[in-house]
């Protein structure tokens, strides 16, 4: 299995891993009495019965008959005042159990209120949802939203006294939830975030091992002129060993340019992937040096067909990973040979890269699916990432746009469209 599977595989296992939920409620109640009624209520009614449906829904209670019950464990903390509320969150906070909801009395007697104490809680704890319980109507709801602020309007209820075993019950139930799934879907969102980061430095890797073969090839080349240059110096007059000299510093320099882009492609340094304004003839280039053995070897030479502005707002590192992509791509295409046409084109406020390969192009039945994870046309010798993690890099990361086409005549077209500015 290779590692790229073996990362989707182990992401799948994680999913099936349950999800711990949090069932602690906080009850700020000064009665003493009515902080033991939300006792008997929620420590004694756990289970969930199944609503009881009329006649009419015969038939669908006879195919939901066997639905699962869910079970509500409500964990009770009652405190008698602002202050031990406060310091029952602090407690929690320290130990890491924070409470997913409370019910919390609107009138605690001296010192702050209810509405007063909620906004305190939320303010220790973003997450909390609060439901204030009075028997009173001096506050209306509107006030108290006022009071919250707009971006907790969804994080509080309101309940009157006397409330019914099933009010409190079915609230209980309803933000307990809420604030389990919402929990949930945050580390889901985390995990997939990671295993994107994890393939992404993947496919990386495969990129820079395939322009690795070109590089140490290049290398060698260089060395072999190095030495060359090196023996005829010493048989030569003084002329000669300068020319000589000069000749190695030159292919010396051409070695270091070499492999200072093959390290910024290997090793970007930064995962924000910060950006800033470049020239993409030169990032062009700065791919097809990487990639120049390769092309040679396979008898591919590039045509620049188009040479409009090319200021980019990008990250160079990714962008060339792009293309050397893109540029491998068209190298599989053309076995025997061939030509790769660019072209730079200005629209506006956007840069447009064209690539053109003279291959056979994608097949229709595969061309819906080259963006798929996993999914090549090349069997073992292919990931399935290449593309995909490439209009990644391009749309998501730069606010772009790359499509690709089969030309009308030949071959394969790929559009890579960049901004020229910082995309707000």
């Amino acid at each position: 299995m290779s590692a790229l599977r073996q990362l989707q595989k182990n992401y799948e296992q994680t999913l099936d891993t349950s999800f711990q939920w949090n069932y602690r409620i906080l009850v700020v109640e000064d009665q003493k009495e009515v902080a033991q009624s939300y006792t008997d209520i929620l420590e004694h009614s756990a289970k969930v019965i199944p609503l009881q449906r009329s006649s009419r829904s015969a038939r669908i209670e006879s195919v939901n008959q066997d639905s699962p019950e869910k079970h509500f464990p409500f964990e009770l903390t009652i405190v008698h005042s602002a202050a031990e509320a406060l310091d029952a969150m602090k407690a929690a906070k320290a130990k890491k159990q924070s409470f997913a909801m409370g019910f919390i009395d609107v009138l605690l007697g001296d010192g702050m209120d209810g509405i007063e104490l909620l906004k305190e809680m939320q303010k220790m704890d973003e997450d909390f949802y609060g439901v204030l319980v009075t028997a009173y109507h001096d506050r209306d709801v509107d006030s108290i939203h006022r009071f919250l602020g707009e971006d907790k309007v969804d994080q509080w209820d309101y309940l009157n006294k006397p409330f019914t075993n099933g009010e409190i019950l079915q609230k209980a139930r309803n933000y307990i939830s809420l604030w389990n799934l919402q929990k949930e879907s945050k580390i889901r969102e985390k995990e997939m975030q990671e295993l994107r980061n994890q393939v992404f430095q993947s496919e990386r890797f495969s990129t820079v091992a395939a322009v690795a073969r070109g590089v140490s090839h290049e290398f060698g080349n260089i060395l072999l002129q190095i030495m060359g240059k090196a023996e005829l110096g010493q048989m030569g007059d003084e002329a000669k060993k300068t020319h000589s000299l000069e000749k190695i510093l030159e292919a010396s320099i051409r070695a270091n340019e070499i492999l200072d882009r093959f390290n910024h492609l290997a090793n970007p340094g930064n995962t924000e992937f910060p950006k800033e304004s470049h020239n993409i003839h030169n990032i062009v280039s700065s791919a097809l040096d990487l990639m120049e053995h390769q092309l040679k070897t396979q008898g591919i030479k590039i045509c620049k067909i188009k040479s409009d502005n090319g200021k980019v707002f990008v990250n160079e590192t990714s962008i060339m990973q792009v293309l050397t992509n893109v540029f491998i791509n068209a190298s599989h295409a053309m076995p025997g040979g061939g030509q790769i046409d660019l072209g730079v084109y200005d629209q506006g406020d956007f840069c447009v890269l064209k690539v053109r390969d003279y291959g056979t192009g994608i097949a229709d039945k595969d061309l819906e699916h080259v963006f798929d994870a996993f999914y090549t046309t090349k069997g073992k010798k292919g990931t399935g990432l290449g593309l995909s993690i490439c209009r990644e890099i391009v749309e998501i990361e730069h606010s772009g746009h790359f499509k690709l086409y089969n030309h009308e005549v030949k071959g394969l077209v790929i559009e890579i469209q960049l901004p020229r500015k910082e995309v707000a």
